[in-house]
């Protein structure tokens, strides 16, 4: 038996009426549990096996596999499906929390830093890009990845950091090959934004023409460091 808190971030139908339910959890990392019954409205657990639904819940385990036997439900997040932005990043949250977690390694921070994005997006408390922006940054900070920005990253200059390069991790300068070169605006919101705590995520602004810069670039560094593409990213940059 496993009781701990836990958001919604991947739901799978299968057979009439039951749902496979992916969950970003507090104490366990990333669990998987089946939810019997979960499509019929007249069922208990019918919203807690909803996307971005969070609260707490209550496992059980037979044969090896894991299912929901109750629900503690906090938010549902509903109104973020009420617009198509906010949506698209609820979706890039969910999308990049379960390639990020992993199986019985508890992540209290990433969980928190899940449903702060979540809840900044249901209650409009910040843009839906900034708030994608933030997501990433702060994730990249959790995992030890965040790019280094005050020195270069081939010669250690701290002058002339006009570059940002992927494979070399960090800033680098005009003299130095490597990189592409990046906008002064987008490495100072870089810098920014360390210093914002998660539950501030509604102070989160950027100014006009940096937000899509420093986007695409801190997407372009995420799926570096993964080595792996981000499908639900098309979505949040209006792709096809």
């Amino acid at each position: 038996m496993r009781k701990t808190m836990a958001v919604v971030i991947r739901t799978v139908d299968f057979k009439d009426n039951d749902r496979m339910i992916t969950f970003l959890t507090k104490d366990y990392g990333l669990m998987s549990a089946k939810v019997r019954g979960a499509k019929k409205q007249t069922s208990k657990l019918f919203s807690a096996s909803s996307m971005f639904c969070c609260g707490e819940y209550t496992f059980y385990e037979k044969n090896g596999f894991y299912g929901v036997r109750g629900s503690d439900i906090k938010y549902t997040f509903g109104h973020v499906q009420d617009d198509y932005d906010a949506y698209a990043v609820a979706c890039f949250v969910a999308d990049v929390s379960g390639k990020v977690a992993q199986e019985d390694y508890a992540a209290p921070k990433t969980f928190a830093l899940a449903v702060n994005a979540l809840w900044a997006l249901d209650k409009g408390a910040a843009m839906p890009k900034a708030v994608a922006c933030y997501f990433v940054q702060r994730l990249l900070m959790l995992e030890g990845v965040y790019p280094e920005l005050n020195n270069c990253m081939v010669c250690g200059s701290g002058e002339y950091l006009s570059k940002m390069s992927l494979e070399h991790g960090g800033v680098v300068c005009k003299n130095c090959e490597g990189g592409k070169r990046v906008e002064k605006s987008v490495v100072k919101a870089l810098r920014d934004m360390q210093d914002v705590m998660p539950s501030e995520i509604n102070k989160v602004a950027f100014e006009k023409g940096t937000e899509a810069k420093l986007l695409r670039l801190l997407v372009d560094y995420l799926e570096y460091v993964l080595q792996k593409p981000l499908m639900t990213s098309k979505f949040i940059f209006g792709e096809k």
